[in-house]
């Protein structure tokens, strides 16, 4: 299948996006005292993948913040950064191809 210049716009765009989402990700914090009596997990922020959120201790030590990458919306951006891109590829095939 030949892509034409539309199709290779739109497959060059999903290749960036879905790079960039590799590089920002969006984070989990893990909010949990040192003696595990309380636990909760929050969406955070997104950030650079070399440079994760501050971890951050407070309340003299008590309670602490612990990130995490976010797999799970990571994977769901990029399924739907691609069948985005699939349907878009499909709409502006030639009307030959149709």
């Amino acid at each position: 299948m030949q892509l034409n210049k539309n199709q290779i716009v739109v497959l060059l765009a999903d290749i960036d996006i879905i790079v960039l989402m590799g590089l920002l990700p969006h984070w989990i914090c893990g909010i949990h005292t040192t003696d595990s009596s309380f636990f909760r997990e929050s969406a955070a922020c997104y950030s650079f993948i070399f440079v994760p959120p501050a971890q951050t201790a407070i309340c003299g030590g008590e309670t602490t913040y612990d990130y995490r990458l976010d797999y799970g919306r990571l994977f769901i951006q990029w399924l739907m950064v691609i069948v985005v891109a699939g349907g878009l590829i499909f709409l502006f095939r030639e009307p030959s191809q149709k």
